[in-house]
């Protein structure tokens, strides 16, 4: 006997044994044989019934069947194993199939195997290692299988685990993660995908309420949506999107077809998915904020300025409110241009352009690159006094920005000329007419000489062109 096996050994006979088959005959064939050697004994139908018995049950010995509903022997065998409490206490498969597959006794954390033959003889081997408690830990006995020459091979079950093999492998093989519960919310499989989602070996996860493997939140939804399979009886279409740590699924639930007191739980990892998404999400956010601001001067261009004139006009038609825009234009920009170059032409644009920007108090005052040396600023619900107010507050910071202009004939700084158009949008004046009369404005304030404002105002009682003139010059 190897020393590992030796320090396996149970240290007192056995008192209490756990047997676990999904056969009743089989159980009260096992439960008469142990009660008459003395011994206490707990039985389960099934491994999640085991489990739960473990709770408050300590065995010194378990007889395990491999092929059982929900958690099957197999794992059954891991899951002892795994429990502290259990490390050393004796484990004996009761195989019906031990004739057609071969079993890694070792391998499950199992001691003996014996085959399921007849009673007689099964009773026999049985009683074997009740007498003597220590031949369960006899190293010749290893991954032989008690009793296996009594039984012949049966072809019908060779194919069906031939069949279950297949359809393991393909399982244990693909990518999204697949979880089977039974009625009552626990456990029952788990592919390797969805241990590896879990990060959870599957000794820990059988037997787990499946809802508790999700977050609050999501835990939530998906009892919701497990309640609502229940009482309408289908929810084959309907998906839930959870998210776990850093990793984001795709969860769709079915039923089993074979037992309808089963589910099953598919995961698609869609991580990947949803941050590429996101991320072009976030690249068409960008591009399209950068299709609406010029590069030069970072205030909106004049497609946006398009964009927004014409929402405005369509809101201050139907709320009758009054519309006005401010034309500004740069005194004698070429001059500056051909004098200081353009990389400062650049420069006094962008200087221009924030300086107007600063100059709004409001989010629906917006300011835009027009042309060139042209900015437009939209002012809705914003009469012409105040608009006028507006014009000569920017044409004053633009002053202050002191950037000298030698060839200048009105200053020797820059300055601006601004016109002014403002009127009540309906039917009859159309959007592009505040435009025009913004662009009139800024003529005659050019003609007036420049470094003025002059302001328009469109008469909604006479479609005749009824002008207010104001002019206002610095002195």
């Amino acid at each position: 006997m190897s020393e590992r096996q030796d320090n396996l050994k149970p240290s007192s006979k056995l008192r209490n044994v756990l047997a676990v088959d999904n056969d009743a005959i089989m159980l009260k064939f096992l439960t008469r044989i142990l009660e008459k050697a003395g011994l206490h004994v707990m039985t389960a139908t099934d491994g999640i019934t085991a489990i739960d018995i473990l709770e408050s049950y300590t065995p010194d010995l378990f007889i395990v069947d491999l092929v059982m509903p929900n958690i099957d022997g197999r794992a059954l065998c891991r899951i002892i194993r795994s429990k502290e409490a259990f490390k050393t206490t004796p484990i004996v498969i009761a195989s019906a199939i031990a004739a057609e597959e071969s079993i890694d006794t070792v391998g499950l954390g199992a001691n003996v195997c014996i085959a399921k033959v007849a009673f007689a003889e099964m009773e026999i081997m049985i009683n074997r290692f009740l007498n003597d408690p220590q031949l369960l830990w006899d190293s010749t006995l290893g991954n032989r299988v008690l009793g296996v020459d009594d039984l012949a091979p049966r072809n019908i079950t060779n194919e069906l685990l031939n069949i279950n093999h297949h359809y393991r492998i393909m399982l244990d093989s693909i990518s999204n993660g697949i979880i089977e519960f039974d009625e009552n919310q626990r456990i029952i499989y788990a592919n390797p995908a969805a241990l590896d989602i879990f990060s959870m070996p599957p000794e820990k996860m059988l037997g787990y309420h499946v809802t508790q493997l999700f977050q609050a939140e999501d835990d939530e939804r998906l009892t919701s949506l497990i309640n609502s399979f229940q009482t309408e009886g289908s929810f084959s279409d309907q998906h839930v999107k959870v998210s776990l740590d850093k990793c984001i699924l795709n969860v769709c639930l079915v039923s089993s077809d074979f037992n309808q007191n089963t589910h099953v739980i598919i995961m698609e990892d869609i991580t990947a998915r949803e941050t590429a998404q996101k991320e072009l999400l976030e690249a068409n956010n960008k591009l399209e904020v950068l299709a609406r601001i010029d590069g030069l001067t970072e205030v909106s261009n004049r497609r946006h300025f398009d964009e927004l004139l014409h929402k405005e006009w369509g809101r201050l038609r139907r709320e009758k409110g009054e519309l006005t825009l401010l034309l500004c234009d740069v005194d004698y920009f070429k001059n500056y241009n051909d004098t200081y170059g353009h990389l400062m032409g650049d420069k006094c644009l962008s200087s221009i352009a924030q300086a107007i920007n600063d100059s709004l108090q409001r989010p629906s005052d917006i300011v835009a690159r027009y042309g060139g040396d042209e900015f437009v600023i939209l002012l809705p619900n914003t009469n012409l006094d105040g608009a006028v107010h507006l014009a000569e507050e920017i044409r004053d910071r633009i002053c202050q920005l002191k950037i000298f202009h030698e060839n200048s004939p009105v200053n020797s700084q820059v300055t601006l000329t601004i016109g002014i158009g403002s009127g009540f949008p309906h039917d009859n004046l159309p959007e592009d007419r505040f435009i025009w009369l913004a662009d009139k404005a800024l003529y005659e304030a050019k003609a007036n000489g420049r470094n003025c404002t002059v302001s328009k105002m469109w008469s909604a009682n006479d479609e005749n062109m009824i002008f207010q003139n104001v002019q206002n010059a610095l002195g």
